[in-house]
This record gives structure tokens, C-alpha cells and sequence, in this order.
């Protein structure tokens, strides 16, 4: 990757669905880099259906996720919208409809660090409906 910088990344999700809530945290590293007027993020999660690399591309409009290896989809989050994603595993395929509540993306340069919060809607199929809150922080590694 071009200019690309090491960076420490904490992942934290809260998903509530009823009474029910549930939280997946996890922290690692992965790389920083700037593409245009978007900021990316490249990082690499286990998931139980093996390794999956993660990119993030975040400005202050919209957001992508896009999942790859073990996991497939392009998840795309802009405020107030519809976006539908076909969510691809081992053992099958979903199609994921994502209302986006909220957008916050905050970040700088020196030092290199930010912050990206979405509220959203996902619904799965016609049935399910879950409520979460992702939060990805980053920093430079020292």
C-alpha cells in the first residue's frame, strides 16, 4: 500500500435485538491510508468462519465496509438511506437491508488517530431486525 501507516485499531459493536444485547470487541493492527478525499482502513479480524480482511473506507457522507476471504460483502452506510448488501458466507448467502441512523467521523493527522461511529438498522430478510452501534477508533502505533 502507498503511504500507508501502522495503526492500532479497536473494533466495538453493540448489537440489541429485543431485551437482548449482545457486544463483539476485539482490538489489532492494521494500516492507514489516505486515497482522494477518503481515509481507509485495511485490517484483518477472525470471524468463526475463518480470516477475514476488512477494508474501511470512511468520509464524512458515507462509509464502506467491504469484508473479503472467508466472508464476503460490500456494506454501505449513508445517513437516512436503504442500502441493500448480499452478505456471502461458507454456508450460504444473505441479503441485508442497512438503514444508517448516524455518521460520525472524526480524525486527524498529526497525530494520526480518529474515530468512526455508525447507528444502524440491519435487517435480515423480512424477519430479523437488530439495532447497532459500530465504533472503530484508531491511532498511529507507537
Amino acid at each position: 500500500m502507498k503511504n500507508s501507516s501502522p495503526v492500532q485499531i479497536h473494533v466495538h459493536s453493540v448489537i440489541k435485538s429485543g431485551e437482548t444485547e449482545e457486544i463483539i470487541e476485539f482490538k489489532t493492527t492494521g494500516e492507514y491510508y489516505q486515497k482522494e478525499s477518503s481515509s481507509y482502513l485495511s485490517y484483518k479480524e477472525e470471524h468463526d468462519f475463518g480470516n477475514v480482511s476488512t477494508v474501511v473506507k470512511m468520509n464524512e457522507e458515507e462509509v464502506f465496509i467491504m469484508r473479503s476471504e472467508a466472508l464476503r460483502m460490500r456494506q454501505r452506510f449513508i445517513p437516512n438511506e436503504d442500502t441493500i448488501t448480499d452478505y456471502k458466507t461458507p454456508i450460504g448467502q444473505l441479503q441485508l437491508t442497512t438503514r444508517t441512523l448516524g455518521l460520525a467521523y472524526d480524525h486527524s493527522i498529526k497525530p494520526l488517530q480518529g474515530r468512526l461511529k455508525l447507528t444502524y438498522e440491519l435487517e435480515i430478510g423480512e424477519a430479523e431486525k437488530h439495532l447497532h452501534t459500530l465504533t472503530i477508533s484508531y491511532k498511529e502505533e507507537e
